[in-house]
């Protein structure tokens, strides 16, 4: 699996419903604007199906908001032990469609 970080200027609720909706087992909120979900794709496929881009919602609806989304290749830092044994975890798991 990828870790991608979502990372958004201001809160966007749609996107966090979104989130919550579509990575109900998969993601972890770091703060009310930024979010790690584990999931297969790219940072471009994951921005579409939360629905941040043109014509991306189902139902042609506006964007749901906008975000920076970043997929991980590597990590380091200084973060509560629970975000670091969450990662691991989900590195870890094999690829489905999540």
């Amino acid at each position: 699996m990828t870790i991608f970080a979502i990372l958004m200027p201001t809160l966007q609720p749609l996107v966090v419903a979104e989130i919550k909706r579509l990575f109900p087992n998969d993601h972890l909120p770091l703060n009310e604007t930024q979010y790690l979900i584990s999931a297969s794709g790219t940072a471009e496929s994951i921005t579409t199906r939360l629905g941040m881009g043109p014509a991306s919602r189902e139902g042609g609806g506006p964007p749901t908001g906008s975000a920076v989304v970043l997929a991980t290749s590597s990590y380091y830092g200084r973060a509560p032990a629970a975000v670091w044994d969450w990662m691991k975890a989900k590195l870890e798991e094999p690829t489905s469609g999540g």
